[in-house]
């Protein structure tokens, strides 16, 4: 009886397929995983980058100075420019 049912297990394959794309998949996302912590540097510097580019931009557009940056990579004074007084600048009309 048991020697039957170990024989019709092993000849059925009807698990076979959920098992093999388990499988894939657990090695796709293994391979995704590493890809992603390989690159996390160089991808968290482009934001960066692009962090300061806009941060530099808003400064600009906001009636600012654009931040200086010395030789080493320190920021220099940066900010709005705003003193507090007023309405923040810009081009507001008054009503």
């Amino acid at each position: 009886m048991l020697r039957r049912l170990l024989c019709r297990f092993l000849r059925e394959d009807h698990g076979q397929d959920l098992v093999e794309y388990t499988l894939l998949i657990a090695l796709i996302c293994m391979v995704t995983f590493g890809v992603m912590f390989s690159t996390g540097h160089s991808t968290a510097g482009a934001w960066s980058g692009a962090n300061s580019s806009l941060r530099t931009a808003g400064t600009l557009a906001s009636g600012g100075s654009a931040p200086v940056v010395s030789s080493t990579g320190g920021s220099g004074s940066g900010g709005s420019g705003d003193t507090g007084s007023g309405d923040g600048g810009g081009d507001h009309e008054r009503r």
